[in-house]
């Protein structure tokens, strides 16, 4: 690996990574320095080590460089002690410094990667709260769903298969999410998560023809749960209840009103009757579309369901759960 090849890969390291010569001289500076330091790279480049060290930790910080020259192994800088830095408006930082040989055409140099501990804290700090919210949410959500299942369930077998159902649709949106790291999903990924389960692979029973827009992670939970709730519902009393149903689902983009547009559609199926009482899965379905802001229109048509979900934009974007 050639010298700039080297400093390119350094510069992929979320530390800020410092190179020193044998004399203690800045001959290598990553992009990261800057933010946090405030000094420029440039600034930096031939300067002595000491200028981003505090006064007092001077003679320190040389003492463990001298060490580490005569016994060159990666390790980390002064275990166990408080190490700080010194930024160019003069104020401290608290850092972990690990330190790498490297060696050169002139000569071993050391590698420096150095950490700011309090941004790691507030990433932690930020990381855990976000954890928090999630888990929340998502137990707030399995209650929802266990209760309600169990209360409109006519026998404990019934409630068992519904309660089933949803948590490993619940859980299939969050193997999706988190092959995106939670930053979303195309809508074909999110229709086609959801149908899997109900499909055949020797007779496909969907057809799916869907706009190709990505969906925020925060929209994909009610969508994928409106899709299997539909998906139950036709096991049970429509086009999946036999074996010669098929189903539609399309979606569209109205640019001018900036609405997004998904339609179920059943055919093939047993003839359809609207329910006498309305079940919890219309309810949850209804919920769920209004997380999103959307009008919804669930047709029982003979010849089979119709749904319509007409939502904005906006919300497949930043969608957020009341």
């Amino acid at each position: 690996m050639s010298e700039a090849q080297f400093h390119g890969f350094l510069e992929e390291n979320p530390d800020a990574i410092i190179i020193v010569d044998q004399t203690g001289r800045i001959n290598f500076v990553s992009n990261r320095v800057e933010a946090m330091f405030g000094h420029l790279p440039d600034e930096l480049f031939g300067k002595p080590l000491s200028v981003l060290i505090p006064e007092r930790y001077r003679d320190l910080y040389a003492g463990h460089l001298d060490r580490f020259m005569n016994d060159p192994r990666p390790r980390m800088m002064g275990v166990g002690l408080e190490l700080r830095a010194l930024r160019k408006d003069g104020s401290e930082l608290p850092v972990e410094i690990s330190l790498s040989p490297h060696p050169t055409p002139n000569g071993q140099v050391v590698v420096a990667a150095i950490r700011d501990i309090e941004a790691t804290k507030r990433l932690q700090r930020l990381l855990l709260e976000e954890l928090h919210h999630r888990v929340k949410n998502m137990l707030a959500t399995v209650i929802a769903i266990t209760s309600q299942s169990l209360r409109t369930a006519h026998n404990l077998e019934e409630g068992q298969l519904a309660v089933e159902s949803r948590l490993v649709a619940l859980g299939r949106v969050h193997d999706l999410l988190l092959e995106s790291n939670w930053a979303g999903a195309k809508l074909t990924d999110v229709i086609r998560s959801a149908i899997e389960p109900f499909d055949s692979h020797d007779v496909r029973r969907f057809v799916v023809q869907a706009t190709h827009i990505e969906i925020a992670s925060e929209a994909v939970l009610p969508l994928t749960m409106c899709l299997n709730e539909l998906c139950t519902n036709a096991v049970k009393y429509g086009a999946l209840s036999n074996a010669t149903g098929r189903i539609d689902i399309t979606s569209t983009v109205n640019d001018k009103a900036l609405r997004l547009k998904l339609t179920w559609t059943e055919r093939g199926g047993p003839v359809v009757r609207k329910p006498t009482r309305r079940s919890f899965g219309t309810r949850l379905i209804k919920g769920l579309a209004g997380q999103l802001h959307g009008d919804v229109r669930l047709r029982y048509e003979p010849e089979g369901v119709r749904f319509e979900l007409d939502i904005p934009l906006s919300a497949t974007r930043a969608a957020r759960a009341n």
